[in-house]
C-alpha cells in the first residue's frame, strides 16, 4: 500500500483542505506514512501570509525531500500562487499546485484509478481534534492594503448551505460535538439570499450538535441579525473573534479597513449586551508603515477599553504585491519589538481581567485531551477560554461541568462537578 505524508501551514481553511486531501487519498487506498517509514508522496500545504510562513513552507519542503528521498514532493496552495519561482528554486520539489489545482490534487497528479472514479468532496472527521473545522467560504473581495489573500485565494465565494449541512451531520454522527465555521472572509458567507445567521439557525436543528463556533469575522459583519441569532441559538458559542488590526482610525484608513475604532467598540458593546458571557478576541498588527507613537497608543487604549479575552499580536510583514509593501515609511524593527512587548503585556492584563469574571462559576468544558504530564484534562469553555480540569477520567470530545477555582492570563483551572 502506498504511503503519504502531509504538512500544513497557516489557517483553519488550510487545515480543512488538508483533511479533505487526506480523506481523498485514503479513499484511493493510500495510508499515512508512520515514523521511520518512507513516504511515496509528500505534500506541503503552504501559507504565505507572512515572511515567517514563507520560511516555514520552504523548510517543510526541504525536510520532506531529505527524509523521503524517493517520494514525489508537492508544494501546494497560497505560496505557489504568490511566488512559484521561489519554490521552484528548492531542489527536489516535483510539482507546484495552485489553490485551484490543490482542490483536484488526486486528479492533477494522475492518482485516480480510471475515468469516472470518484473521491469524497467533503470531510467526515477531523483527525487529532475534538472539534471539527468546516470550510463554508473562500476568497475575499476587500483588498486590505497589507493583505495578500485576495490575490492568492481569489474572489469571495461560498459553499451551498445544503452541502455544509450534510457535512455537519456527518461530522456530528462521527463524534464531533463542536463545529468551527471557517472561511477566508467568513462574514461574507451567502447562499443566494441566505446569510451566515441563516446557516447558524439551520445548524441549530442538527441533533447531537452541541456547539457552533466562528473562526474570525469583521466588525461590520457582526450584524443585528447575527447577534440576535447567536443570543437565541441552542448551539452558537458566546465567543467572537472580531478582527481589529489597529486601534487607530488613521492606521485603519491606511490599511483600507472599512470601520473606525468607535464603530468597532459599538459593535462589541451591542454584542456583549445581547449575548450572556460573551468573550471577544482579536488580531492586532504592530508596526504598520507610518505608525506613530500616538497611533500605537490608540491600540493600547483599545485593549484596555474592550477587555479582550485574547489578542493575537503580530508585527507587520510586507507582502510583495500589496499596497502596504510599496510604502517607504516602514517602522524600525527595534521600535516594532519594543511595541510588541508593550502590547503583549497589555493584552495579558486584559485577558486576566476577563478570566477573573468566571472564577467561582460552573462552566461547560469540551475536553480535548490530557496535559503532557497527565495531571489535568484540557479543553475549552463555550466562550473559548482554555481550561485545565481535575477529573478522574474524561474522553476527548466529552463535555464536563467544571467548577472554576482559579485562573491566570491564559487559563482557567477547575474541578469536575459531575461527569
Amino acid at each position: 500500500m502506498r504511503a503519504f505524508a502531509v504538512r500544513t501551514l497557516g489557517c483553519k481553511v488550510n487545515q480543512y483542505e488538508t483533511q479533505r486531501l487526506v480523506e481523498q487519498l485514503e479513499a484511493l487506498g493510500w495510508r499515512h506514512a508512520e515514523n521511520g517509514d518512507g513516504a511515496d508522496l509528500c505534500i506541503v500545504n503552504t501559507c504565505t501570509v507572512t515572511e515567517e510562513a514563507d520560511a516555514k513552507s520552504r523548510q517543510a519542503l526541504r525536510r520532506f525531500r531529505r527524509e523521503h528521498p524517493r517520494a514525489v514532493v508537492v508544494a501546494a496552495g497560497c505560496y505557489v500562487e504568490r511566488d512559484r519561482a521561489a519554490l521552484e528554486a528548492i531542489n527536489g520539489v516535483d510539482h507546484f499546485l495552485n489553490n485551484a489545482q490543490k482542490e483536484r490534487l488526486v486528479e492533477v497528479l494522475g492518482l485516480l484509478p480510471g475515468a469516472g472514479a470518484e473521491v469524497p468532496s467533503g470531510i467526515s472527521r477531523f483527525a487529532g481534534h475534538a472539534r471539527a473545522f468546516v470550510k463554508v467560504q473562500d476568497g475575499c473581495d476587500r483588498f486590505c492594503s497589507y493583505c495578500i489573500l485576495p490575490r492568492v485565494r481569489g474572489r469571495s465565494r461560498s459553499r451551498p448551505m445544503a452541502a455544509v449541512l450534510d457535512e455537519a451531520r456527518r461530522l456530528v454522527a462521527n463524534g464531533y460535538p463542536e463545529l468551527v465555521l471557517t472561511g477566508v472572509h467568513l462574514g461574507d458567507y451567502a447562499d443566494g439570499p441566505k446569510k451566515l445567521f441563516d446557516l447558524v439557525s439551520a445548524l441549530d436543528e442538527i441533533e447531537g450538535l452541541r456547539r457552533v463556533r466562528f473562526s474570525s469575522i469583521d466588525p461590520k459583519e457582526v450584524t443585528a441579525e447575527l447577534v440576535e441569532t447567536i443570543a437565541s441559538s441552542r448551539t452558537a458559542c458566546p465567543h467572537l473573534h472580531i478582527s481589529l488590526q489597529s486601534g487607530s482610525g488613521t492606521v485603519l484608513k491606511r490599511m483600507n479597513r472599512d470601520y473606525t475604532p468607535e464603530e468597532y467598540r459599538r459593535v462589541v458593546e451591542r454584542a456583549s449586551a445581547a449575548i450572556p458571557d460573551l468573550c471577544v478576541s482579536t488580531d492586532l498588527m504592530v508596526g504598520f508603515p507610518g505608525e506613530t507613537d500616538d497611533e500605537f497608543a490608540d491600540s493600547l487604549a483599545m485593549i484596555e477599553a474592550v477587555g479582550f479575552s485574547k489578542v493575537h499580536v503580530f508585527p507587520f510583514s510586507p507582502r510583495p504585491g500589496t499596497a502596504a509593501a510599496e510604502r517607504s515609511d516602514f517602522v524600525p524593527q527595534k521600535v516594532i519589538q519594543e511595541r510588541l512587548a508593550r502590547i503583549t503585556e497589555a493584552a495579558e492584563a486584559a485577558a486576566l481581567r476577563c478570566r477573573r469574571r468566571f472564577v467561582g462559576r460552573t462552566m461547560e468544558v469540551l475536553v480535548e485531551g490530557r496535559t503532557k504530564d497527565g495531571q489535568f484534562h484540557h479543553g475549552f469553555t463555550s466562550n473559548y477560554l482554555k481550561t485545565l480540569v481535575e477529573a478522574e477520567s474524561a474522553k476527548a470530545g466529552s463535555v464536563l461541568s467544571v467548577r472554576i477555582g482559579s485562573c491566570d492570563a491564559t487559563r482557567l483551572y477547575g474541578r469536575v462537578e459531575r461527569d
